[in-house]
C-alpha cells in the first residue's frame, strides 16, 4: 500500500501505536469489512495475514526485516484462550521467523536476525473462539513489547542450545524440549518436507524461531504474584539451567527429611507436605513462599522428586491427575489434559538410594525434562488405545506397561470404591495415565548423555569440517548385549562405579537391533541383558527383516544415523565346521547380509563398521572368494568405499587369540588412492602394519548377481588377502604384518579371583568334566550322518586342556550351538578331601576401538597409534 494512502505515519512508533490501540475492542469485521477469513485448520496464520494486510496496510512478505522498518518494529498476531477458571492463557507458541539453518550457523546472538526481531514487537492479541469465523474474533489487547532484561540471558542460552545442534549437523533432531523460552518449532505444511542442513547429509524439517506459550501467557500477564530468581553479578549471564544447578549444589548429599527440617517445612505432626518437592525447590531458590517462581511459569516448569535405586532405575512411575471416563470418550489426544501434561517440562530433583543405607535416599543432581517430540507418538498410541478399550465398553481393561515404551494407564484412586462413570452408565475405579519408571531412568540418562555430548557454541567462526566431526549417530545391528556400543558410547552408571568407560568420540547410539530365532522369549538373552545395561526402549527386539518391512511400509519410524554398526551373525563361518560346509551369505544366517544391505540402502549412513569371522574372506570352498566379493560388490553398488583387515587381537597386545574381519566403509565421492589406503588408512592408522607387502590388484562386478554366479570359479585360494581396499568394484590386497611395540596381556590379566566366580561356573569331577575331556581332546572315530545315514571316519586335533594362562586364551566365551559346553577350563584345584576338580572361566575382556583423523570426532593418541582402545567386561552366567 502507497504510504501517503496510510492512516498512521510508518515512520513514527507513537502514530503506528496510536492506530493499532484503536484496533482493541474489536473484530477485523467491524474494521475492515472482511466477512470471511480462512480458517486456521486450512491455513495457520491467516488471521495475522488478513489483519496485517486490511488494517495496517502490510502486504506479504518473506523480507527478514522489520515489518514496521523505519522504527525496526516487528508486527505480531497471537491468540488467547479462555481458561477453565476464568483466566486468559496463550493459544500457542508466539512463531516469530523461519530458521536459515545455512546461515544461522554463521551468526551470533548480538547479531542474529532474531535479537533484531525480538528488539521490538507490537502484539495484537485476538480471542480465539472454535465456534466463530476469525473475521469475528475479538480483539483482546494490543501492547508494545519486548524482552525484558532479566529474560535475556534465558533466551540468548535457548538460542544457543539450538544453532549448536545444527552446528553439530543435529537440524533434525531438533525439540521443543530443548530449550525453556525460546524454541525451534516444526513449520511445514507437510511432515514430509524437509529441508538441507550444513553439517550433516540427513535432511531437516522446516523449523521456526518462537516463544514458547507458557512464556506468552506470562507476558501478557496471567500471572497473580511471582517472583524472579535472585542473582549475583556472576550469575547474570548464566542460562536458567546453569543457574538451578549452581543454586541446588550446595545440598547434594542431603535427603529429602533432611532438607525439610533444614527450611523449617515439617509439620507439627511430623508429616510432609504433599508439595514438598515444590516448596524445597522455592527456598533453594530463594523464593517466598506465596510466591509463583517467575522463570518457572515463563517456561512451563514444574517440580517433581525423583528416586533412584541403587542400580539407577527410578523407584516409581510418574503420575498424573485422575481422568474421567467421559471426557476420554470425546477428546482428541490434542485436546485432552494428558496432551497438555506431556508438553510441560519439568524439573527433576533426583535422590539416589545410599548404597551403604537402603531406603534412605540423597540428593544427587537435578535436571530439566521434557517429553521429546518422537516419543510423543507414543504417549498418543497410549492415550487412543484406552480411548478406544472406554469406546468399547471395557474401562476395566487398563493400557500396560509392556504395551507401551512410554506410558501405561492403571487405578489412582483411594481404594475400589472410588470410582468414575463411564460413557456407558457403569462405575469403574479411577485411573490415571503413567510415565513408565523403566522411560524415565533410560530418559534422566538421555538427558545426561545429551548435555555430556552438548557442543559449546561460542560465538566463533569454527572449521565446518571440524564441527561436522562433533556428533556421530548409530544404530547397531545384531547387537547382541551391546558391544560396539559399549566401546563407542562408553558407559558410567553410579551405582556401578567399578566398570566405567570412557565415551569413545561424540559417539550416540540412537538405535539398536536384536533378536534371535526362533523369537521365544527364553532365546532372547541378549535383547535383555542390553534392555537392562542400557535402558527401556534401547533395544528394538524383533527380526529385522520384520522390521524393515514395517518401516518401508510407513507403520514405524528409523531415526536417521551417521554410522552403522554389528557383528552380523557368523555361524556359518565358524571354524567348528569343515569349510566345504559352510554356507556362507546363503547359509540359514548368512542371509541377514542382505537386511544390512537393505538397512544401508533405505538409510544411507555415511560410515559402515562391522565385524565377521576371518574366514568370510575364503568361503565357500566351491567358489573361493565369493561371499565377501558379494558383500564388496554390493558396498560399490551403494557409493561406498570399503577397508578391511584381518585382526588377531593377541598381536596388539589383548589376552585372546581372536581373528576377525574388521571391514570399514564409507559413502564418499573422493576419489581414493586404493594402495596408499592399505598403508595410511583407518584400518592402518588404528592398527599399524609392517612395510614391505605387496599389494595385488584386480576387480569384482559391481552386480552382486554376477559375483554370485561367477566369481572365484575355479579358484584354489581366495583373492582377498588379510588387507585390502575397495572403490568402485576395484581391488587391491596384500598380506600385511602387524606392528606393535607395546606390552601383551595374558590370561591370567584378566582372570578373576576364585571369591568372585560363582557357583555356576564351577565344574565338578565326574560326567561333567569327563565330558569336557572329551570335547577338547583328539579323536578318531566313526560316525554316522543322522539325515542320511551315511557312516565315516572322523578325527580332530586335541586343544590345551585346560587353557593355558601364561598366555592369551582362544575365544573366551563362545557356543553357537551343539552340545559342546560352553567357555574354556582355566584351572584345576582341589575343591574338597574328596579330591573334586573345579575350574573358573574368565568374563570376556572386549574392546573397541576408536580413530583420529578420518572418522570424525575422535582425537589422535601422541606417540602411538591413531586408534584408541577401551576395554570392558561382559559377564556371562553360562
Amino acid at each position: 500500500m502507497d504510504p501517503t494512502e496510510l492512516e498512521y505515519d510508518p515512520s513514527s512508533l507513537q502514530s503506528i501505536y496510536s492506530y493499532a490501540k484503536q484496533f482493541e475492542g474489536s473484530t477485523l469485521r467491524e474494521k475492515c469489512g472482511i466477512d470471511f477469513v480462512e480458517s486456521f485448520s486450512k491455513r495457520k496464520g491467516s488471521l495475522g495475514d488478513a489483519i496485517e494486510q486490511s488494517y495496517f496496510g502490510i502486504e506479504n512478505n518473506s523480507d527478514p526485516d522489520a515489518d514496521f522498518k523505519k522504527v525496526h518494529t516487528e508486527l505480531k498476531s497471537t491468540g488467547l484462550k479462555k481458561r477453565r477458571d476464568g483466566g486468559y492463557s496463550a493459544k500457542e507458541r508466539l512463531v516469530i521467523q523461519m530458521i536459515n539453518y545455512m546461515s544461522v550457523v554463521d551468526e551470533t546472538w548480538e547479531t542474529s536476525s532474531l535479537q533484531k526481531k525480538l528488539h521490538k514487537l507490537l502484539l495484537v492479541a485476538y480471542l480465539y473462539d472454535k465456534n466463530l469465523n476469525p473475521a469475528d474474533y475479538l480483539i483482546m489487547l494490543v501492547e508494545l513489547w519486548s524482552v525484558p532484561p532479566e529474560d535475556i540471558p534465558v533466551f540468548k542460552k535457548d538460542w544457543e542450545t539450538v544453532v549448536s545442534k545444527i552446528r553439530a549437523g543435529r537440524a533434525h533432531e531438533l525439540s521443543g524440549s530443548d530449550t525453556f523460552y525460546l524454541e525451534a518449532c516444526t513449520k511445514a505444511a507437510s511432515s514430509k518436507k524437509t529441508r538441507e542442513q550444513p553439517f550433516s547429509n540427513v535432511p531437516a524439517k522446516p523449523r521456526a524461531w518462537a516463544i514458547k506459550s507458557s512464556y506468552m501467557t506470562s507476558a501478557f500477564g496471567n500471572m497473580l504474584h511471582t517472583q524472579a530468581i535472585k542473582r549475583e553479578a556472576r550469575d547474570r549471564e548464566l542460562g536458567l539451567g546453569e543457574l538451578v544447578r549452581l543454586r541446588f549444589s550446595p545440598y547434594v548429599g542431603l535427603t529429602e527429611e533432611e532438607l525439610a527440617s533444614h527450611f523449617g517445612l515439617i509439620k507439627s505432626d511430623r508429616r510432609k507436605p504433599k508439595d514438598l518437592c515444590a516448596r524445597i525447590t522455592k527456598h533453594v531458590l530463594g523464593i517466598d513462599q506465596d510466591a509463583k517462581i517467575a522463570e518457572f511459569e515463563k517456561a512451563g516448569i514444574k517440580t517433581k522428586t525423583m528416586r533412584l535405586k541403587k542400580n539407577g532405575e527410578p523407584k516409581e512411575s510418574i503420575s498424573f491427575p485422575v481422568f474421567k471416563y467421559t471426557d476420554l470418550a470425546v477428546r482428541s489426544f490434542e485436546e485432552s489434559d494428558f496432551n497438555s501434561y506431556l508438553h510441560e517440562k519439568y524439573l527433576f530433583v533426583i535422590y539416589r538410594e545410599d548404597p551403604s543405607n537402603p531406603n534412605v535416599y540423597r540428593m544427587a543432581e537435578v535436571l530439566f525434562w521434557q517429553m521429546p517430540d518422537a516419543d510423543l507418538v507414543e504417549a498418543r498410541a497410549c492415550y487412543e488405545e484406552m480411548q478406544r478399550r472406554v469406546h468399547a465398553g471395557h474401562a476395566e481393561r487398563s493400557v500396560t506397561s509392556k504395551e507401551n515404551r512410554c506410558c501405561h494407564v492403571r487405578p489412582h484412586g483411594r481404594n475400589k470404591s472410588d470410582t468414575l462413570p463411564t460413557p456407558y452408565g457403569s462405575q469403574e475405579t479411577k485411573k490415571c495415565f503413567w510415565l513408565n519408571a523403566r522411560y524415565i531412568g533410560s530418559e534422566i540418562d538421555r538427558v545426561r548423555r545429551d548435555a555430556s555430548l552438548a557442543v559449546e557454541y561460542d560465538g566463533s567462526n569454527k572449521d565446518r569440517d571440524d564441527v561436522q566431526k562433533r556428533m556421530i549417530r548409530v544404530a547397531e545391528l545384531f547387537a547382541g548385549v551391546g558391544g560396539f556400543r559399549l566401546g563407542l558410547d562408553g558407559y558410567r552408571n553410579p551405582a556401578i562405579p567399578g566398570f566405567e568407560m570412557p565415551a569413545a568420540g561424540p559417539y550416540q547410539t540412537v538405535w539398536a537391533n536384536q533378536w534371535e530365532p526362533p523369537g521365544t522369549p527364553k532365546r532372547q538373552f541378549a535383547a535383555e541383558c542390553y534392555r537392562i545395561r542400557f535402558g527401556e526402549g534401547s533395544v528394538v527386539n524383533q527380526d529385522i527383516n520384520q522390521v524393515l518391512d514395517e518401516y518401508e511400509e510407513g507403520r514405524i519410524d528409523i531415526p536417521d544415523v551417521d554410522m552403522v554398526v554389528g557383528g552380523f551373525p557368523c555361524q556359518d563361518y565358524s571354524v567348528a565346521k569343515p569349510l566345504s560346509q559352510a554356507s556362507g551369505i546363503e547359509g540359514k544366517k548368512g542371509v541377514l547380509w542382505w537386511d544390512i544391505y537393505r538397512f544401508l540402502r533405505l538409510k544411507e549412513p555415511r560410515l559402515v563398521l562391522l565385524e565377521n569371522v576371518d574366514r568370510l574372506l575364503k568361503s565357500p570352498a566351491k567358489q573361493r572368494g565369493r561371499d565377501f566379493a558379494v558383500i564388496l560388490s554390493c558396498f560399490a553398488s551403494l557409493g561406498y568405499a570399503v577397508e578391511w583387515r584381518v585382526v588377531n587381537a593377541a598381536d596388539y597386545g589383548f589376552p585372546q587369540k581372536r581373528r576377525r574381519t574388521y571391514i570399514y566403509a564409507e559413502k564418499t565421492d573422493e576419489a581414493w588412492n586404493l594402495e596408499n589406503r592399505l598403508g595410511d588408512g583407518v584400518m592402518s592408522e588404528a592398527l599399524p602394519v609392517m612395510d614391505g607387502y605387496a599389494p595385488s590388484r584386480f576387480e569384482v562386478p559391481l552386480d552382486p548377481y554376477e559375483c554370485s554366479e561367477h566369481f572365484g570359479l575355479g579358484l584354489k585360494a581366495s583373492p582377498f588377502l588379510n588387507a585390502g581396499a575397495m572403490q568402485a568394484g576395484v581391488i587391491v590386497s596384500a598380506k600385511m604384518e602387524p606392528r606393535y611395540g607395546g606390552s601383551y596381556a595374558t590370561l591370567s590379566d584378566v582372570m578373576v579371583s576364585d571369591g568372585d566366580v560363582p557357583k555356576s561356573f564351577w565344574v565338578e569331577e565326574g560326567e561333567k568334566l569327563d565330558r569336557w575331556r572329551y570335547y577338547k581332546g583328539a579323536k578318531n572315530e566313526r560316525r554316522v550322518n543322522r539325515t542320511t545315514g551315511h557312516e565315516y571316519n572322523y578325527t580332530e586335533g586335541a586343544v590345551p586342556f585346560p587353557d593355558p594362562i601364561n598366555s592369551p586364551s582362544r575365544t573366551i566365551l563362545t557356543s553357537e550351538g551343539g552340545g559342546r559346553p560352553p567357555g574354556r577350563l582355566m584351572s584345576f584345584k582341589p575343591r574338597t578331601a574328596a579330591s573334586a576338580v573345579w575350574c573358573r572361566t574368565s568374563s570376556t575382556s572386549c574392546r573397541g576401538f576408536r580413530k583420529a583423523g578420518r572418522i570424525p570426532g575422535c582425537r589422535r593418541r601422541t606417540g602411538r597409534s591413531a586408534w584408541e582402545t577401551r576395554s570392558s567386561s561382559a559377564s556371562s552366567t553360562g
